[in-house]
């Protein structure tokens, strides 16, 4: 089938782009979705094709939202008004009158008021932690997946030190289970629960327990057998090889194969020293391990990886209403907290924009958006809804001195509008 006309211009717009500025842009590939064309997916840039796998960062949460959202309602429930200490396995939110306020919607849409990214000095004093002393650092702890950044609130990130079975241990050595349950104890709201938006990795991490509690599966395998299966996302995992603890691996393993290893992207350091953002812990080489080989931590807040065709699977079963032909795959209840206003510019998956964005997307529309350099977004309130995502691979300063926006130029300032301008021109 021959690709419509209105998508390859907007294709070559992207490629302009990177021909004017090929540091900038390594290599991306992108795709659309409407009703009348379909999908269509291309790539720009040496090494990159349209099953190209990327990690999708901070994206990944929309997939957490949704395991939370099935894991409740498989379990009677789906409230997100219920508050987080009354669930199973959340009882130590229980524990100070700030905790006990916050509620699933806030995890949600990270109006919790849990901390944000932060140097430890800003953090609370923990078992691992002295905010007004050195960095932490302990000699017998186990730092051969990396050492730890001194950044705090961002474990698969920072890799932080929490105090776990009697010792300090690096982030990436723990669970889900073991991160999550040293972060509800260290970590009080910093901003009344409910009262406005302020963006915390933690929330998601904490989401994650819950669905593990719930299903009695790693949130991954989970997602893999409830979401991604049917709808044929192939490509799509947290965890790209084993970790060689055959207890854990039968835990968090997701059979990814040789194959698939071999189309992970690489990702550039675009930074101001051209070395990893200070709050962003090494591998164990020095730099960024894109396999994250070893880690028993899954990284539900940041660490999906998946396809361009697999993000526009996903996407689809929100504009068919959750359906996959006659196959119901998500609930209406389900769709309707992913896809609706739920106010603070959010829904309980996806930011949502109540006006036209400045970029040519009309008012409803829902975007994620990573720090990557990885995007998408849905314009549902039309008669040929668009579906769109982008992903390149370039890791920037954020927490210090933050150089994302020649990212997000290409992104917004390009492809978007691109998409939007070649359409009506094709009309």
């Amino acid at each position: 089938m021959n690709s419509p006309e209105w998508w390859a211009r907007a294709v070559e717009r992207v490629a302009e782009a990177r021909r004017a500025d090929p540091a900038n842009l390594p290599g991306a590939v992108m795709g659309v979705e409407t009703l009348a064309d379909g999908p269509l997916i291309a790539a720009v840039g040496d090494g990159w094709s349209e099953r190209t796998i990327c990690e999708i960062g901070t994206m990944s949460k929309a997939f957490t939202a949704t395991a939370v959202l099935l894991a409740l309602e498989e379990a009677g429930l789906l409230d997100v008004e219920t508050e987080v200490w009354r669930l199973p396995g959340m009882s130590a939110y229980g524990s100070s009158p700030s905790k006990r306020k916050i509620r699933i919607r806030h995890l949600l849409q990270h109006t919790s008021g849990l901390p944000t990214i932060q140097h430890y000095t800003e953090g609370p004093a923990t078992p691992c932690n002295d905010p007004g002393g050195p960095p932490p650092s302990f000699a017998d702890a186990d730092t051969h997946l990396g050492p730890t950044s001194e950044w705090t609130c961002y474990p698969g990130g920072t890799n932080e030190y929490l105090f776990v079975d009697g010792r300090p241990r690096p982030s990436r050595t723990l669970t889900v289970e073991q991160v999550s349950g040293a972060l509800m104890e260290y970590y009080e709201p910093v901003k009344e629960p409910g009262a406005e938006y302020f963006y915390s990795p933690i929330n998601h991490v904490i989401a994650a327990r819950i669905a593990e509690t719930l299903t009695g599966m790693s949130i991954n395998v989970y997602l893999k057998r409830r979401l991604f299966e049917p709808l044929g996302m192939t490509d799509s995992f947290f965890v790209a090889q084993p970790t060689g603890d055959a207890e854990l691996d039968a835990w968090i393993g997701e059979g990814v194969t040789e194959e698939q290893r071999a189309r992970i992207a690489d990702i550039t350091m675009i930074t101001r020293d051209g070395g990893l953002p200070p709050e962003v812990a090494p591998g164990p080489d020095g730099v960024w391990d894109k396999f994250r080989r070893g880690w028993r931590f899954v990284f539900p807040d940041g660490g999906m990886m998946t396809t361009v065709g697999d993000l526009l699977a996903f996407l689809r079963v929100l504009r068919d209403g959750g359906r996959v032909g006659e196959r119901r795959i998500l609930s209406p209840e389900i769709v309707k907290l992913l896809v609706d206003d739920h106010g603070f510019g959010h829904t309980m998956g996806f930011g949502y924009r109540s006006a036209n964005t400045p970029y040519g997307q009309g008012s409803g529309t829902l975007e994620h958006l990573g720090s990557k350099m990885t995007y998408c977004w849905l314009e549902l309130n039309s008669a040929d809804p668009l579906l769109g995502v982008f992903f390149s691979q370039r890791l920037p300063n954020i927490a210090t001195t933050p150089n994302m926006g020649a990212g997000l130029k290409v992104i917004f300032r390009v492809f978007v509008p691109a998409v939007g301008d070649a359409r009506t021109g094709s009309r």
